[in-house]
């Protein structure tokens, strides 16, 4: 049973993400095509990321009673083991993959809110190289582009923008900060984006429009 519900969960995340290659993508489909179990799981997740909102035994018992429309009155046996395991995957794959979807998805919505702000800051850089170098990464962040390295990258130039000596970094510290916060949620890391958000909260009070975005995204989170 549980390699039944487990083993083609990270194939079948990967696929609604949209994060395989063409080739991968072709396997993937040949199989469900093949598999049965393969397909009612990705159905099951599918079906779940698009409309859960609040998992519990009312919404179990209309699924069962939903497959059992379906199945019509008598049930072989693969349908009560598919039963069990769609129910299992809504307790642990589903609440996984509906959670990761919500933080891409909040990375997102606030990917944009200073990009006006922003342009008009390294538009007015002094140090060209440095203009060019965080004009790639805030794209990076919020197109969720080469987030490891730009997650990287962001993170040293946070804590040179923090740093109690002047540098080139230290006027776009907002900036630094929001965009690692983005690229955090862009890559489905919601503790590390609550940790710099938590950070940029006691540097800019709720009354700056940055605190308030600020405020506002983490209590979302």
């Amino acid at each position: 049973m549980n390699e039944i519900i487990y083993n083609n969960e990270e194939r079948i995340d990967r696929y609604l993400h949209g994060e395989m290659t063409r080739e991968e993508e072709l396997l993937f489909e040949e199989d469900l095509s093949k598999d049965d179990n393969l397909r009612q799981q990705a159905e099951t997740i599918a079906r779940m990321a698009k409309s859960m909102k609040v998992v519990g035994s009312d919404q179990d018992r209309t699924f069962i009673e939903q497959m059992k429309d379906s199945a019509g009155t008598k049930l072989a046996p693969v349908w009560w083991l598919s039963i069990a395991a769609s129910i299992l995957i809504i307790f642990t794959i589903g609440y996984h993959f509906y959670d990761r979807y919500q933080t891409i998805s909040l990375g997102r919505q606030y990917a944009y809110v200073f990009s006006t702000e922003t342009e008009s800051l390294i538009r007015g850089a002094e140090n060209e190289d440095v203009a060019n170098q965080l004009t790639v990464l805030f794209d990076n962040a919020a197109n969720g582009k080469d987030l490891d390295n730009t997650i990287k990258q962001l993170e040293e130039l946070w804590k040179l923008s923090q740093s109690d000596v002047y540098n080139e970094y230290t006027n776009y510290a907002p900036i630094i900060g929001w965009n690692l916060a983005i690229a955090y949620l862009q890559n489905n890391d919601k503790k590390g984006a609550v940790a710099i958000l938590t950070q940029m909260q006691s540097h800019y009070p709720e009354e700056t429009i940055i605190g308030k975005f600020v405020l506002e995204l983490l209590e979302k989170l």
